[in-house]
């Protein structure tokens, strides 16, 4: 229903006492330019806040309502007047962050935050109050043009490699790549059918030349790691997925990591990018949003966010520098099969390329045997037989008979389908 007096009526309004988180998370834009602007999106699930770099790499912050005590937005109002479910603005970002910075340097008490905004030609209004004084800063604001996300979209239906890992390790990864100097890098991705050989890999190029940081492939730390047949459903296996980026647009990313808890990489066809960041809000101490406004406490000072607020969402989309050539690819390909000492490891288990279902189900059932036969089922070879079997000697690479007269243990899995 349409309010009588428009002009009088605050069209969106948030109070928060989490001054450190918000400034935690404001931090993480300072990498895409301290003194440039940034698009903030306003709408009922939370604060949006958009920076962009070249057309060539875009970061998305979502700061969700349960961050703040009260969160008033008249969407009646805003779909009338500004014909759209959101407001938006452009506002400096450092000038945000110095205002949050000072404020919070007091210690002694808590502050409470008060953001609102009325709409086209408004100012973009923060309050801050505590048991002493109330300040009030008002941040200018103009309206640009939608932004042009052509290129910077992934396409869902054609992710070639996904991986979900721990934000920590992640983070020490990226700060040993540029404590080297890293000038270009490239991601690269591998999996096994078996697990034991799946390969999540940052591979730098410097002036030193190439160095590899191979991240461990326990659960612990990698959570899920697929690579598909470019359509985001057909699993392969021993099929590297390798992308090539400057490592200048890559590092902006680092300052996410640190307070993230968990990150998810997925790459499309198109040489896409996408990042997306969890931030670990169990270990951001800061103020108790249910204190209340007139009557501070400084014991609540440091008590933990609200248990329904999800954390700091992030997304981050950056384009690839280069589509790689068979040879470059051949090139990364042979340096991971290199060791420390630069001598080649020797691939047991050889290259190939299998396709797999996720929704088929395990042959290794019982009840799910072509034969209804018990998988390791030991058959014996009569003696009339001989059956003579190829072996590969690593020293020698001689080619030996095998006596006839033993047992092999045969699994319904190596049953052919067709006789």
């Amino acid at each position: 229903m349409r309010l009588n007096d428009d002009d009088q009526v605050t069209k969106f309004s948030a109070s928060t006492v989490h001054l450190e988180h918000i400034t935690t998370a404001l931090n993480c834009l300072t990498p895409f330019g301290t003194k440039d602007d940034v698009l903030i999106f306003i709408d009922a699930d939370g604060l949006s806040f958009v920076r962009e770099n070249n057309h060539v790499i875009r970061i998305q912050l979502l700061l969700s309502r349960e961050l703040f005590m009260s969160y008033l937005y008249r969407s009646e109002v805003i779909e009338d007047e500004e014909g759209a479910n959101h407001m938006k603005l452009c506002v400096k970002i450092n000038h945000i962050l110095d205002s949050v910075n000072v404020t919070n340097r007091n210690l002694d008490d808590v502050v409470e935050c008060t953001i609102s905004y009325d709409g086209h030609g408004s100012p973009f209004v923060f309050i801050f109050e505590d048991s002493m004084i109330l300040e009030r800063v008002e941040y200018s604001t103009y309206v640009i043009k939608d932004m042009d996300n052509t290129g910077l979209t992934l396409d869902k239906d054609h992710v070639i490699f996904e991986c979900i890992m721990k934000g920590d390790v992640l983070y020490k990864a990226l700060k040993e790549l540029k404590e080297i100097d890293c000038k270009e890098c490239y991601v690269y991705v591998k999996t096994s059918s078996d697990g034991d050989e799946d390969v999540f890999a940052f591979i730098s190029k410097s002036e030193l030349g190439f160095s590899k940081i191979r991240l461990p492939s326990n659960k612990s730390i990698i959570e899920k790691l697929q690579v598909y047949e470019n359509d985001s459903t057909t699993i392969c296996h021993d099929v590297p997925a390798i992308g090539f980026f400057d490592f200048a647009s890559f590092d902006k990313i680092r300052m996410s990591t640190k307070i993230a808890s968990k990150v998810l990489f997925r790459m499309d066809v198109h040489g896409l990018l996408s990042v997306n960041i969890l931030s670990q809000t169990d270990d951001i101490v800061i103020t108790d949003k249910t204190v209340a406004t007139k009557s501070f406490d400084t014991t609540n000072k440091r008590l933990q966010l609200p248990k329904d607020y999800p954390g700091i969402v992030i997304e981050v989309c950056m384009i690839e520098k280069e589509a790689l050539d068979d040879y470059s690819q051949r090139e990364i390909e042979l340096l991971m099969q290199t060791n420390e000492l630069g001598e080649t490891v020797r691939n047991v288990k050889g290259k190939s390329k299998k396709r797999v279902n996720p929704n088929y189900n395990d042959r290794n059932d019982v009840n799910n045997n072509l034969l209804q036969m018990e998988n390791h089922k030991k058959i014996r070879i009569p003696e009339s037989n001989n059956i003579q079997e190829e072996k590969d000697d690593q020293d020698n690479h001689e080619e030996e008979d095998q006596s006839n007269n033993s047992t092999y243990p045969y699994g319904t899995n190596d049953l052919p389908l067709f006789f």
